[in-house]
């Protein structure tokens, strides 16, 4: 539901030597990751978050208000897979973190709207080593699952798996 203490630093690590000037993020929450890659990117980087909840975005709109890069991060409510359809341009970095069991749905969609040199990280991809238990058939488990599939059958892409916090897949394109 949100990244912890180490993967934002991660995250911030990656982001620093990546530079990324766009920055789409599936899973708001109360904008803790937002905000914690806010922080190590070029001031002319942009954010766009999408939460479904609006209780939680309007926390994230919040935090994210009374902090100095709150002209920086845009904050959107709806379906993930509504509003990215209605993007346009391309991202150099992609933060999926939500909706578990429809990952999957995610892939095609976002790695559409990577830039050539963008990374794609997929939170959650172990999902605390019940990924691995073929018997689990959680609907988070199953998407999750499926999801990883699809991204290491994919010829276009490459991708390593992490074990940071609940698992972080990082992938990009060939």
């Amino acid at each position: 539901m949100m990244i912890g203490p180490v993967e934002a630093r991660f995250l911030q690590f990656l982001l620093f030597a990546h530079q990324p000037k766009r920055v789409l993020e599936i899973g708001t929450f109360t904008g803790y990751s937002a905000l914690s890659m806010a922080e190590v990117l070029p001031p002319d980087a942009h954010i766009v978050t999408c939460e479904l909840d609006e209780e939680y975005a309007q926390i994230a709109r919040r935090f994210i208000g009374a902090s100095q890069w709150r002209d920086r991060i845009e904050v959107r409510t709806g379906p993930a897979l509504a509003t990215i359809r209605d993007l346009s341009g391309t991202y150099d970095f992609i933060l999926l973190d939500a909706d578990q069991p429809h990952f999957p749905d995610y892939l095609d969609p976002l790695v559409d709207l990577l830039s050539e040199r963008g990374i794609l990280a997929a939170d959650n991809t172990l999902w605390s080593g019940s990924v691995l238990d073929e018997t689990d058939d959680r609907a988070g488990a199953e998407g999750i699952r499926r999801f990883n599939d699809l991204v290491t059958a994919r010829e276009d892409l490459t991708s390593v798996l992490l074990s940071v916090r609940d698992g972080l897949r990082l992938i990009r394109k060939r």
